[in-house]
C-alpha cells in the first residue's frame, strides 16, 4: 500500500534530522522500456535513453548514500524476446491484463547485475515473442498501443503488490501507467514523468469513437477521453501522462536545461509554432518554408511547467577512465571476439592500440596525439603526413541526426583546405529512405576521395571511441537535440562540436562552433550556414592555434558528471512527498470546513461565486469544485451557476 506523509523515511529524505534513527528504505519504481546494459543480454538500448538509465540509478544511489540516505532503486521493463529467461529468476505470480476482450498473463522474472542493481521484467510470449535486441518498438501504432497497455497493466497490478515510495516513468511507452493505477492510490503515491524524446508521443488513429477506443484498453472512454487523451481526434498517451502527472503534483522533466526551463530542450518544448516560425523567418530575411516544433503542436507543453535536469555521463567516459582505450579490457573483448574478427582492420592500429594504454587527461594530450596517428591509419592505411584535420561524425543517419547535411559541405570543405580529412562511421536503419540514400551518397565520396573520406555503415563501440578520441572536431547538425550525449563525450575527449545550436547542444555552446538554423526546408541555406561554421573551425585551427588548444582545454574540462543532476533528481523525489502532503492537507482543510458548513452547505453553494480571469482564486475554485462534487455524491442536483 502507498504511504502516508507521516512515514519515517519520508522525514529522513525531507529533513535528514540527524537526531533521528536509521529508517528504512526509500523505495523509488524506475520504469522504462528501454534500460540500457544491452551486453548483460538483460537490456536493451537504441536511443539515448538507454545510456541514461543505464547510469542514472547507480548514480542516483551513489549521490543518496553521500546523504546517509539508504535509496533502493528497481528498474520495471518488458521482458524481450531475446532474453535468456532461464538465466532470470522467475516468480509465482501471474498478472491478468485484458485488451480489446483478450486476456494476457504476464511472468514475472527478477534479476540482479553485477553491480548490485535491481530489474524486474514482465513477459507474455504472444505480445512480446517478436521483440529482439534492434526491434522492440511496433510500427504498427493500433499494434502498439496494445502492447503498452497490456504491459503497463501489468506494471501497474505490481506496483501495487510492492511496497515503493516514489514512481519514476520515462517517455511514453509507459505513459498509461497512471491510469491504471487509479485516482485513490495516486493521491498518495507521487509519481514523475521524464521526457527523453517527445517527437514520439504514442499519438494513434482512433479505432471506432475515442470512448470506444479506450474502452478497449481497459479504460473509461467517456471519463478520460476528452480531458486527457483527445488530440485532433486521435489518442496521445503522452498528453495524457502529463496532464495525470501535473494534476497530482508530480514534476515534468526533460533531458537538458535547467529547473526553470530557461534554456536547452525544456524551453524549446514550450515554443509553438508561430514562435519558431518567427525566429526562422528573424534567421534568414524571408519566410521560411517549413520548420520542425519539438512539442509537435502539442500546447500542453507551453502551458505546463517544464522542467530541465541536464543528464550527465558516468565517469568511465572521461578520457583518463574509458575502457575503450584501455589495453587490458580490448585485449578481454578481443578474446571473446575471436582472432577471425580484429577489433580494429589495420595490423598497426590493431597491434598499438592492444598493446598499450592510451587513455589522457588534458594535462598530458600524447595519447591524444598518438590516437589521431592511429586513426588516420585505421581509416587511411597511411601515417599521417604534414598536419590533417581530422573532422569526425559520429551517429544515425536518421532526420533528427541530420547528418546527410554532411554530404552537402564535404567537397566544398575539401577544396577549401587541402589538409582536411573525413572519417564517419554512421548507418541509416532498416526502411529509413532518407538515411540510406545518406548512406550511398557517403559511400560514393568515400570512394572517390579515397585517401581523404572514410566512411563506415557497420557501428563498432571501440572504432567509436576511437573516431571520438583521435579526431579534431565532430558534426552535429541535429535537427533537434534533446540531451545530447555525443556533444559530452566528443568534448571530454578534446574533440570540439561543430553543429546546430538547438536542445541540449547548448551546454557545450561556449566550447563548440554552433550555428542557429530552423528552416528545415532550406537545405541549401542551412549548409551554407554549416559550412561557414566549419571554415571558422578551420581558420581558428590552421591560424589560431592557441585559441584552438585553449577550447580543447575548455571543453575537456566540462562537468559532464552526473553529482548535479542526481542530486536534483533526488530533491524532485523530496518534492514529491512534500507536495503530497500539501495536496492531501487541502483536501483535508476543505473536508473540515465543507463539513462544519452543516445544514448551511446548500445556502452556501447557492451564493458561493469565485471571481475570474485576474481575479480568479484557486483555493476558491477548488473549494467550489469540491462542493459540487460533495452535492453529486449526495444526490443533490441543485442547479449550481458554470463559469
Amino acid at each position: 500500500m502507498p504511504k502516508n506523509s507521516k512515514k519515517p523515511m519520508e522525514k529522513q529524505l525531507i529533513w535528514q534530522d540527524e537526531t533521528e534513527q536509521p529508517r528504512s528504505k526509500f523505495r523509488v519504481a524506475m520504469i522504462a522500456w528501454e534500460i540500457g546494459r544491452a551486453d548483460s543480454g538483460f537490456g536493451v538500448k537504441i536511443g539515448s535513453l538507454g545510456n541514461i538509465l543505464s547510469e542514472l540509478p547507480a548514480e542516483l544511489i551513489k549521490t543518496a548514500r553521500q546523504q546517509n540516505l539508504e535509496l533502493e532503486i528497481e528498474i520495471l521493463s518488458p521482458c524481450f524476446g531475446h532474453y535468456d529467461r532461464n538465466r532470470l529468476t522467475k516468480l509465482d505470480d501471474l498478472l491478468p491484463t485484458m485488451v480489446d476482450g483478450n486476456r494476457y498473463e504476464f511472468e514475472i522474472y527478477k534479476h540482479i547485475f553485477v553491480d548490485g542493481q535491481k530489474a524486474t521484467y514482465f513477459w507474455n510470449h504472444e505480445q512480446l515473442h517478436w521483440t529482439n535486441a534492434t526491434n522492440i518498438y511496433p510500427t504498427d501504432t493500433q499494434k502498439g498501443l496494445e502492447l503498452f497497455a497490456s504491459v503497463n497493466q501489468a506494471l501497474a497490478a505490481y506496483i501495487k503488490q510492492n511496497d515503493f515510495d516514489t514512481i519514476h516513468l520515462h517517455d511514453h511507452h509507459v505513459g498509461l501507467l497512471p491510469f491504471y493505477l487509479g485516482d485513490a492510490y495516486l493521491q498518495q503515491m507521487p509519481v514523475h514523468f521524464t521526457i527523453h524524446n517527445a517527437t514520439y508521443q504514442g499519438t494513434t488513429p482512433l479505432r471506432g469513437n475515442g470512448y470506444e477506443s479506450l474502452n478497449r484498453i481497459g479504460l473509461s472512454g467517456w471519463q478520460l477521453f476528452h480531458k486527457y487523451f483527445d488530440f485532433f481526434g486521435s489518442l496521445n498517451p503522452m498528453k495524457a501522462c502529463l496532464l495525470k502527472v501535473f494534476e497530482n503534483g508530480g514534476k515534468i522533466t526533460t533531458v537538458s536545461g535547467d529547473l526553470q526551463g530557461s534554456w536547452g530542450y525544456a524551453a524549446e518544448l514550450k515554443e509553438s509554432n508561430d514562435v519558431i516560425i518567427a525566429k526562422a523567418w528573424a534567421q534568414k530575411g524571408s519566410p521560411p518554408m517549413g520548420v520542425f516544433v519539438p512539442n509537435q503542436h502539442l500546447d500542453l507543453f507551453e502551458k505546463l511547467p517544464i522542467t530541465g535536469i541536464t543528464n550527465g555521463l558516468a565517469e568511465k567516459n572521461y578520457p583518463q577512465n574509458m575502457p575503450e582505450l584501455n589495453a587490458t579490457y580490448l585485449n578481454v573483448l578481443q578474446e571473446k571476439q575471436g582472432s577471425d574478427s580484429p577489433l580494429f582492420q589495420h595490423p598497426l592500429t590493431q597491434q598499438k592500440m592492444l598493446a598499450k594504454n592510451h587513455n589522457f587527461g588534458r594535462n598530458n594530450l600524447t595519447n591524444k596525439s598518438e590516437l589521431r596517428r592511429l586513426l588516420h591509419i585505421e581509416a587511411f592505411g597511411t601515417e599521417p603526413a604534414f598536419d590533417p584535420i581530422i573532422i569526425t561524425a559520429v551517429g544515425r543517419l536518421v532526420d533528427q541526426k541530420n547528418l546527410g547535411l554532411i554530404v552537402d559541405v564535404l567537397e566544398r570543405s575539401l577544396d577549401y583546405d587541402p589538409g582536411i580529412k573525413f572519417v564517419i562511421l554512421a548507418s541509416a536503419p532498416d526502411g529509413n529512405q532518407n538515411g540510406n540514400i545518406s548512406e550511398i551518397q557517403l559511400a560514393n565520396l568515400a570512394n572517390i576521395y579515397r585517401d581523404r573520406v572514410y566512411f563506415n555503415n557497420n557501428y563498432q563501440r571501440v572504432l567509436a571511441k576511437l573516431i571520438l578520441a583521435g579526431g579534431d572536431f565532430t558534426l552535429m547538425p541535429s535537427r533537434y537535440e534533446p540531451c545530447g550525449l555525443i556533444d559530452y563525450e566528443a568534448s571530454l575527449l578534446g574533440t570540439i562540436v561543430i553543429g546546430r545550436e538547438t536542445g541540449g547542444l547548448l551546454k557545450v555552446r561556449h566550447c563548440a562552433y554552433l550555428y542557429k538554423w530552423l528552416d528545415i526546408k532550406d537545405r541549401t541555406g542551412e549548409a551554407n550556414i554549416f559550412f561557414e561554421q566549419i571554415k571558422i573551425a578551420i581558420d581558428t585551427y590552421r591560424r589560431n592555434r592557441g585559441q584552438h588548444e585553449y577550447m580543447v582545454q575548455r571543453a575537456m574540462l566540462i562537468d559532464a558528471g552526473w553529482d548535479k543532476p542526481a542530486q536534483q533528481y533526488l530533491d524532485m523525489y523530496r518534492f514529491g512527498l512534500l507536495t503530497k502532503r500539501w495536496y492531501n492537507g487541502r483536501q483535508q482543510l476543505l473536508k473540515q470546513f465543507i463539513d462544519s458548513l452543516g445544514d448551511n452547505q446548500r445556502m452556501f453553494r447557492r451564493f458561493f461565486r469565485p471571481g475570474q480571469q485576474e481575479y480568479r482564486d484557486i483555493f476558491d475554485w477548488q473549494l467550489k469544485n469540491t462542493l459540487e462534487d460533495v452535492a453529486k455524491q449526495l444526490g443533490n442536483h441543485i442547479e449550481i451557476s458554470k463559469y
